[in-house]
């Protein structure tokens, strides 16, 4: 091989382990945020039996348009990628959610159907994960019971406290840490004083590009979180 050629090799080789090893997700954007209420644009919300009844991520499209299923209001309501309201309907009362007239988009080839782990010491987990069209087998450090694809064919592996990103052979590539529920002192007006404020979280949607989004709550407002695969 020719010197020149080789020097092109190198360079070829360099590049792209760094593009590699700095492939991750963004830090959380809210993109979508509105308060509590029944009128357009905003989520509704309510107790039952002690536990809170909200809005969902129902599906994330190829374009990244947000689809939320509102239970309390009734309604479907559908961001664009920027977290810009483009679409809101109302389920028909006496077809419940039958009367949504954006059906949601399925998922179900993306997702895994069943997640067996077995484990096989302190901090070593093999998982097999069973996709509709064929299985894929992985080691992982830490548990989980749901799994999901994106678009390309890479492997994302929920726990309850980290989104764990795998290549198409099952290996692990990167590991996204999740926010967990805690309180945050918030100002009062007119008081020096700050209060406390419960922060919840949701679990993680898979988009199909890889970016990873999750609804948060607080007493004010209700929020989706997005982190950018990069």
């Amino acid at each position: 091989m020719k010197p020149h050629l080789n020097l092109v090799a190198v360079l070829f080789l360099f590049v792209f382990s760094i593009s590699t090893a700095h492939a991750a997700w963004s830090d959380p954007s809210e993109i979508i945020t509105g308060g509590w209420g029944a009128g357009k644009g905003q989520f509704g919300l309510r107790s039952e039996g002690g536990f809170s009844v909200m809005p969902s991520i129902e599906a994330i499209t190829p374009e990244k348009h947000v689809i939320i299923s509102d239970l309390v209001n009734r309604k479907q309501m559908v961001f664009d990628g920027k977290g810009v309201l483009i679409e809101e309907l109302k389920w028909g009362a006496a077809k419940g959610q039958e009367g949504k007239a954006i059906a949601p988009l399925s998922q179900k080839d993306r997702e895994a159907v069943q997640v067996y782990s077995l484990k096989l010491g302190a901090t070593k987990y093999r998982i097999t994960l069973v996709f509709p069209d064929k299985n894929l087998e992985v080691d992982s450090e830490e548990d989980f019971k749901i799994a999901a694809r994106d678009d390309a064919g890479f492997v994302y592996g929920v726990s309850r406290d980290t989104v764990i990103r795998f290549d198409k052979a099952g290996k692990k590539t990167v590991a996204l840490p999740l926010p967990r529920a805690h309180e945050e002192l918030v100002p009062v007006p007119g008081s020096r004083v700050p209060r406390g404020e419960y922060i919840e979280y949701g679990e993680p949607v898979i988009a199909p590009n890889g970016d990873v989004y999750m609804w948060q709550k607080s007493e004010a407002k209700y929020s989706i979180l997005r982190w950018t695969w990069q």
